[in-house]
């Protein structure tokens, strides 16, 4: 190969290097930016008034159950976020979300005030995403174990706790969350909350970035006096909160409880994590990019719906997304090496 070509060659590379921390920072927007052209395309055409480019999928309505469908996963990707950057990982979020919308149910049933039920809730689940990064840290088990066990007994323990059957009777006591606000639902303002509040934690407090350097390198984290099991615990109860404020908000959907609730969900949660940007070996990632990571997960399902797709072609779908968002992470790291 002649010197010129081959300098063309190594500037080319460099670029490319220079380019990649921006396209991993960003892949959830690039490929939001890239369904929205697919959906443009793909989506069928209607002639209703308010539809952007005569297209179902830019409907008014269409674009209003994308913002109301977006919450529950949203909260729950927000906390697996915080879980996955110091490391771990949590299979049992749609196990407690089902738990957490029975014991929602149940308490707003039998009259109890709905500040006391919400408070309620957000404590148990809070509990209980410490509880497990507690075990995770003192027992030494690799996350995925002990969350598993958390998966299948949270779930059996809904079910014992509903004596196997849905919970009906709700009144409206929580039905305000699916109330527009500026036209955008309130359950959808609450995700802007959370998503703001995870941001702050990451970004400005001394919390935030120890689970920075947790996820990075734990070992090197220990040395520098980082209480490393402190803030495993702290994610995982963060990552707690955020799933029984998604098991409230489901609760108030769905005005019913259902101890099969969530299953699958926190395939979601982690998909939408690590299509924002989030590494799944811990260390890097943000909240803002776990954010734009869910809003396509909701609209690559929405899309998959209004083209007649089976729901478990779309599992397979999502499975090929992780693939390639984690090949495209792998493959960055190697080149930066």
């Amino acid at each position: 190969m002649p010197l010129a070509e081959r300098r063309l060659d190594i500037k080319g590379l460099q670029r490319f290097r220079q380019l990649l921390p921006a396209l991993q920072k960003y892949q959830g927007l690039v490929g939001l930016i890239l369904l929205m052209a697919v959906a443009f395309f793909k989506a069928p055409h209607t002639d209703a008034a308010g539809a952007l480019f005569h297209s179902t999928f830019y409907s008014t309505g269409n674009l209003r159950n994308v913002l109301s469908q977006l919450a529950v996963p949203g909260c729950l990707a927000i906390g697996a976020t915080f879980v996955i950057l110091v490391g771990g990982i949590d299979l049992s979020a749609g196990s407690s979300l089902g738990l957490l919308n029975c014991v929602c149910a149940t308490w707003l049933v039998h009259g109890t005030s709905t500040p006391i039920t919400i408070a309620y809730v957000l404590f148990i689940g809070t509990v209980i995403g410490g509880i497990l990064g507690a075990l995770i840290g003192f027992t030494r088990l690799q996350p995925f174990v002990v969350t598993l066990a958390g998966m299948v007994s949270l779930r059996g323990i809904a079910f014992v706790y509903t004596n196997n059957a849905n919970i009906s009777g709700m009144k409206d006591q929580i039905a305000f969350f699916e109330s527009p606000w500026l036209g955008i639902p309130i359950d959808g303002w609450v995700l802007l909350a959370a998503t703001i509040a995870g941001t702050i934690i990451l970004s400005k407090t001394v919390f935030g970035r120890r689970v920075y350097a947790v996820g990075g390198n734990i070992e090197a984290a220990r040395y520098a006096g980082v209480p490393v099991n402190k803030v495993r615990i702290g994610a995982f109860a963060i990552n707690g909160f955020c799933i029984a404020l998604a098991a409230i908000l489901f609760t108030a959907r769905n005005s019913n409880g259902q101890p099969s609730a969530g299953m699958g969900y926190e395939l979601d949660a982690i998909t939408a994590a690590v299509v924002g940007g989030t590494a799944l070996v811990g260390g890097y990632g943000n909240v803002i990019g776990t954010f734009v990571g869910a809003l396509f997960i909701v609209c690559l399902n929405v899309l998959l719906i209004l083209d007649g797709v089976s729901y478990y072609v779309g599992q397979g779908w999502k499975g090929v997304i992780i693939l390639l968002a984690v090949y495209l992470q792998n493959f960055g790291r190697r080149l930066e090496r």
